[in-house]
């Protein structure tokens, strides 16, 4: 993937997930303390971007690596993958009620 393709790649991400977030270009500037006008910028190929900011523009639209390079992680075992699935699939209070409660019962199982 050449440098032009990697960026237009980050850019198109970026805007895409602001947009899923209904934030406007200001609004995740400021949660990830970005200098004014930087998001137009990324969205429209002008800087390189640095490892720190990609982290704090990840971290202002509360997403994972996973879900910023819409990449997935393939288990072989298929009801792990149905787990995975049924969790995505629920709004994010619901995941983390389910996760934590998935996290005790494998803590009290292994106990």
């Amino acid at each position: 993937m050449t440098k032009t393709n990697l960026q237009s790649y980050l850019g198109k991400r970026i805007r895409l997930l602001r947009l899923q977030k209904n934030l406007t270009q200001q609004q995740l500037e400021e949660l990830a303390d970005l200098p004014l006008k930087y998001t137009y910028k990324l969205e429209n190929l002008e800087p390189n971007i640095k490892i720190k900011t990609l982290q704090k523009i990840m971290d202002a639209l509360d997403t994972d690596i996973e879900t910023f390079f819409d990449i997935s992680v393939t288990e072989s075992n298929p009801l792990i993958n149905k787990l995975i699935y049924k969790i995505k699939e629920l709004t994010p209070s619901k995941q983390e009620r389910v996760l934590k409660l998935m996290i005790q019962l494998i803590d009290e199982i292994e106990t």
